[in-house]
């Protein structure tokens, strides 16, 4: 039985390939970066695999080894694939909600209660099924608005307006900025479709704009890679101090470090995916570095522009795992 679980595994790992070829057909991609999706979409595909193989290991560890070297090989091997198949298969699948209440209003201001959505990535791992599921999480919060940091797509089917139409049954305001894979920055040209789409379905697009909501100065910051946000800062934030209080949402959270002092009560954004695989040392201190140059990865941080909240978000890229950062949703009580 064993034997034929590892053939199982390895017969999947092949007709992985097929299934990658065929899904990568009809997507946002760059041409030069075919193969590189393709790979990814194998990836993906093949990670089922290791469910045939957890199953061959475990009776063999059961029924103990020759020596004690063979029986912490063993182990060492479930566990391996334990934790990878918990990253790939279940992790990236999962949806939390967390409530954070956050003193940042000055006296006299009105309330705020935000759902703050980051790095959705719709497209090559995040699926039509988890944009539904995300929409039914949404409009079960009482909330005033539902706010997205941008980060939309990740090499997403072509036809955006089918893709994202779930967006349109959010029964709240949605507020959003476009991070940088929906920018070029990188990812393919889809700026003009994505924001045709999102607008379509409701979405405020706010980069390089502002609104008023009781009583609140609501702002939007373009990408730090893929925008302008010296020029939006220039003309959306006028200078302290503030007549109202003022929500800046920017995709990056290091642009908060672009604004003057105390020129909002709260920046929210996204983009860190809170290192998105968690390994020890490994992702503190070498992968976290270059998402943030200020240490801003998630949760709530005082900085000199004012309060700032990132959102570990719900997608994932690169590759198609998630480990110790279950994608979640934020609701913010701001008071």
């Amino acid at each position: 039985m064993r034997r034929h679980l590892y053939h199982l595994g390895l017969g999947w790992c092949l007709l992985a390939a097929p299934l990658a070829l065929w899904d990568m057909q009809g997507r946002w991609a760059e041409p030069e970066r075919g193969m590189v999706v393709a790979f990814k979409l194998w990836l993906f595909w093949a990670a089922w695999a290791l469910l045939p193989w957890l199953l061959a290991l475990w009776p063999k560890l059961r029924q103990g080894a020759t020596s004690t070297g063979q029986r912490w090989l063993h182990c060492s091997g479930l566990v391996v694939l334990a934790v990878a198949a918990w990253a790939a298969l279940l992790e990236p699948r999962l949806l939390a909600l967390h409530t954070h209440r956050l003193a940042v209003l000055p006296a006299g201001a009105t309330p705020l209660r935000l759902a703050l959505v980051s790095d959705i990535h719709v497209g090559l791992f995040v699926r039509a099924w988890q944009l539904e599921r995300l929409v039914e999480l949404l409009n079960a919060q009482a909330v005033d608005a539902v706010v997205v940091a941008g980060d939309w797509t990740y090499a997403p089917p072509l036809d955006l307006q089918a893709t994202l139409a779930p967006l349109a049954r959010i029964r709240h305001p949605v507020w959003a900025v476009l991070g940088n894979h929906d920018t070029q920055s990188p990812g393919p040209a889809l700026t003009l479709a994505l924001r045709a789409a999102l607008q379509s379905h409701g979405v405020h697009l706010l980069d390089g704009q502002m609104l008023r909501f009781k009583g609140w100065d609501i702002v939007g910051l373009s990408d730090l890679w893929g925008g302008n946000p010296h020029a939006d800062i220039v003309r959306c934030l006028p200078p302290p101090p503030l007549a109202r209080p003022r929500l800046v949402l920017a995709h990056q959270p290091d642009t908060a470090a672009l604004l003057p002092a105390d020129a909002a009560t709260l920046v929210l954004s996204g983009h860190t995916h809170g290192g998105q695989i968690r390994l020890p040392w490994i992702t503190q201190q070498r992968v976290l570095p270059g998402i943030s140059a200020h240490g801003w990865y998630a949760g709530h941080y005082s900085t000199p522009a004012g309060a700032l909240f990132v959102s570990t978000g719900v997608g994932t890229i690169g590759l198609p795992a998630r480990l110790g950062v279950i994608p979640r949703v934020d609701v913010l009580q701001l008071h």
